[in-house]
């Protein structure tokens, strides 16, 4: 899915910060608006939205049915989670790099790690930058 373009919409940012723990009072403030793509989309022109299937990267807090933002003008660096083609397969995964060893980690001790064998074609194809959870209502 590219990034929309067209019309943008802005959502109401309120003022305060929410509590996760003890609730506050609620307060009355004035409230502005604020623009998700210019607060998620450094890139708007190399980012695009691509739903997520299945829990292999759950401990990095992505589940099956997130959406997750990936930038492709970000060099990916060990540690990042990116989206990465293999085999002409899209796979999302944490990128670790130590010289010219390469592999891509999931974050779910149930699937192993995906450690490219000779002639295995895996190209890193952009970096996620954001995931989007729709909570059960």
């Amino acid at each position: 899915m590219p990034a929309a373009s067209g019309a943008r919409r802005t959502i109401v940012a309120l003022p305060q910060s929410v509590q996760a723990g003890f609730p506050s009072p609620a307060e009355d403030h004035a409230v502005k608006r604020i623009d998700l793509n210019e607060v998620l989309i450094k890139h708007p022109q190399s980012t695009f939205l691509m739903r997520v299937r299945g829990p292999s990267m759950r401990e990095a807090g992505i589940d099956d049915g997130d959406v997750v933002l990936v930038d492709r003008a970000i060099t990916p660096c060990h540690g990042h989670v990116v989206v990465a083609v293999v085999d002409h397969e899209f796979t999302v995964k944490r990128l670790w790099k130590r010289g010219s060893r390469v592999k891509l980690q999931a974050a779910n001790p149930t699937y192993p790690d995906i450690v490219p064998k000779d002639g295995q074609e895996v190209e890193v194809w952009g970096v996620v930058t954001n995931a989007i959870k729709s909570m059960p209502l």
